[in-house]
């Protein structure tokens, strides 16, 4: 039997369609105008090279001293690769590189095999050319309690064989090379009684072809006021000169050289926690500055937009752009995973087609920024909105075909109507001034024809009639407590009614006013309900409701079938899980709506499918991005091959699982939205047709906009 519902049904937790569904043997993974992110890595650092000598660079990442290899599509994209232990467990820094000259990447790392315990020193781990490596062998560097920083690999004594420089709190220390990827036992080349450790750097400053040295003395000092930084002049035979010392920043943290103006000699940037710090090279060793920039984190320096004037690029990410002279211009800053804290940027060029990307790491995520060119990544699309904006509701508000979108902010209702444009999706429309506004739903409360407005506020719900032209008039406030709302006709009168997580139903007058609300749980849980969902579970024409138990520790989500004489008859269930939202949609073809439910706290995501008679049976539990602690889920297809999709938004990440049928899905992918996402939802927002079924995700963000995600699948 064909299943239809007369009025649209607004979840209060997504949007959704009830959807045919197909077998399909391998999805079509869509392609989103987004960042990329790879989750679940709780890695310290990303360093990019190619590890299994296909061409194309890989990511890997450092979890003290474990190492994860994310192999490259060679788009931009990423697959997951081999995991090798290598044996240390400390891996402080690493750097990827070839020691033996056959090709292959192998790794130095800084640390210890025992930890934060001494002895430390270096690792060095040969690369076996298919994304693995070889356990650690350890070099110490003897008495050296402090070994940290990055280590410099790079022929310090001429001889052609690259030899590695680190930094501990004795000094620098070389290890100089054997040519066959060993090395011979650490030299404390420099000492420096004020103490090291923050970072090491390697150029020739002087312009006699010997690599000098630049290190961060952040620990050893008499006080928290740190030391400077010094400049070793190299001899070129793995000797230096004389500290040449300069007293700021008093405490650096990491340090960064390169060219800063165009055509320039090598510069040095150190960063603080006030800021980084410039000093300019002029070539014979001298050094002008320093030049502030108030950004912080361990910036990487590169020609990011192709002007040919060095650009700085800190985790955040906050770019600024070369202005000439040396100067820079304000920040330029994109949204990143930043779970856990940043740790390091890399700028590479990871489809090998000219374009410098972007690569940074936090605790839990590594994030991929494409370049497009002249200094623009793809990150989505930013609509400011004042205050910030937490739930949205779409609709076709003025009448000219394009969907529009309706946002709750600290003092009221936005609507953003649709433009079709990919540039900017969307234009500034009406307000409504509403204090302490909740989430906002979208129906014909009066049959006109015309999309109307539901606001929830903690005291009431208030109704707003769509004039047609983008703008709303209030027509009825109707008491109720805090909750969820779902509109749906539940006494089969063509006039919308609403209820609530609250345990409220309310029915409509068909003039956008409600009738006294009452409730519908004559047995609700001590902790009440956290959501609603509403949807003819039973196939019998009449919309059904579900919700989510708040009870603790465990609760079970509560059916009720509709009795048809204005009431609801609750179905025995034993889900036994504590849940903040339920989607009911169509999975897996059969003609039965079934259920996804999200849990509290990151506590996992469940699908369960219907019987078409009230009954639910388990049928896969979908995880939610890594690192996240409150998750929301939406149901749609994203790919155009009429399957639902189930999408998980995160801390600023969405894990996208692709349905292939039957309620399976492919394993997931990230992609990556605004800083505070509160909800997803999906419009076809820029032009493509309808029939392609290619739908555009937007996400309302308090943080102070919404971020729309365009999908570009071909």
């Amino acid at each position: 039997m064909k299943r239809t519902i007369k009025q649209s049904l607004v979840l209060s937790a997504s949007f959704l369609a009830c959807l045919g569904v197909s077998k399909a043997a391998s999805p079509t993974v869509p392609s989103f105008f987004a960042r990329r992110d790879y989750t679940g890595l709780y890695s310290q650092q990303v360093v990019v090279a190619d590890t299994n000598g296909d061409g194309i660079p890989d990511l890997i990442a450092n979890d003290d001293g474990g190492i994860q290899i994310l192999f490259g599509n060679g788009n931009g994209t990423f697959r997951s690769g081999p995991a090798t232990n290598t044996g240390w467990r400390a891996g402080l820094n690493i750097v990827a590189t070839d020691l033996t000259g056959d090709g292959t990447v192998d790794i130095v790392i800084t640390g210890g095999p025992d930890g934060d315990n001494p002895p430390l020193g270096v690792g060095v781990c040969l690369g076996n050319g298919n994304g693995t490596f070889q356990d650690a062998v350890f070099y110490p560097a003897p008495n050296d309690t402090g070994m940290g920083g990055n280590p410099v690999v790079a022929d310090f004594n001429g001889d052609g064989i690259p030899d590695i420089a680190a930094v501990g709190s004795l000094g620098v220390w070389l290890f100089t090379g054997k040519g066959d990827g060993t090395f011979n036992p650490g030299v404390l080349a420099v000492a420096l009684a004020t103490g090291a450790g923050g970072g090491l750097g390697a150029a020739d400053f002087n312009g006699d072809n010997n690599l000098d040295l630049v290190v961060a003395l952040t620990f050893g000092g008499t006080d928290e006021s740190g030391n400077g930084f010094v400049v070793l002049m190299g001899n070129g035979n793995g000797t230096f000169q004389a500290p040449q010392a300069f007293s700021e920043p008093k405490k650096p943290l990491s340090v960064v050289v390169g060219t800063l103006t165009k055509g320039g000699h090598p510069g040095i940037v150190l960063s603080s926690s006030a800021g980084a710090y410039l000093y300019y090279g002029n070539g014979s060793g001298g050094f002008s500055g320093p030049r502030g920039v108030d950004l912080t984190g361990t910036p990487a320096i590169g020609d990011v937009n192709g002007d040919g004037l060095p650009d700085l690029v800190f985790p955040g990410v906050n770019i600024v752009f070369g202005a000439g002279g040396g100067t820079f211009t304000k920040p330029y800053s994109y949204t990143v995973d930043n779970t856990g804290g940043s740790h390091n940027l890399v700028l590479a060029d990871l489809r090998n087609n000219g374009l410098t990307d972007i690569v940074t790491d936090a605790q839990d995520a590594v994030s991929v920024l494409l370049s497009r060119g002249k200094g623009s990544y793809e990150d989505g699309l930013w609509t400011a909105v004042t205050g910030g904006a937490a739930c949205g509701a779409s609709a076709d508000f003025n009448g000219d075909g394009k969907p529009d979108l309706a946002v709750n902010t600290p003092t009221g209702v936005a609507i953003l109507l649709g433009t079709g444009k990919e540039s900017a999706p969307f234009t500034a429309g009406s307000t409504m001034t509403l204090a302490n506004t909740g989430c906002l739903y979208t129906g014909d409360l009066n049959g006109d024809g015309i999309p109307d407005l539901v606001v929830t506020t903690p005291t009431a719900l208030v109704a707003y009639l769509g004039n047609g032209d983008g703008t709303f008039t209030q027509k009825s406030s109707t008491p109720i407590g805090p909750g969820a709302v779902v509109l749906a006709d539940f006494n089969h009168d063509g006039k919308l009614d609403f209820a609530t997580s609250g345990n409220l139903l309310a029915l409509g007058n068909g003039d956008g006013t409600f009738q006294t609300p009452a409730a519908f749980v004559s047995n609700p849980p001590s902790g009440g309900f956290s959501n609603i969902a509403a949807g003819d579970i039973n196939n019998d024409g009449w919309p059904d409701v579900v919700l989510t138990n708040n009870d603790i520790p465990y609760g079970d989500l509560y059916v009720l079938l509709n009795n048809q004489t204005g009431g609801f008859t609750q179905v025995p269930t034993s889900f036994g899980e504590l849940t903040n939202q339920a989607i009911l949609v169509d999975l897996n073809g059969d003609g039965n709506l079934d259920l996804i439910t999200s849990g509290i706290g990151g506590g996992g995501n469940y699908v369960y499918l219907g019987n078409g008679q009230g009954g639910f049976t388990y049928a896969v539990g979908l995880e939610g991005p890594a690192g996240t602690q409150e998750e929301f889920v939406m149901a749609g297809d994203l790919n155009g091959d009429g399957i639902p999709d189930i999408a998980i938004i995160g801390t600023g990440t969405i894990a996208v699982y692709l349905g292939e049928g039957g309620a399976t899905y492919a394993t997931p992918f990230d992609i990556g939205t605004g800083p505070s996402p509160g909800m997803i939802l999906l419009e076809n927002l820029h032009g493509q047709l309808s029939s392609a079924g290619l739908p555009d995700i937007v996400a309302p963000d308090y943080s102070g906009g919404v971020m729309v995600l365009l999908n570009l699948t071909q």
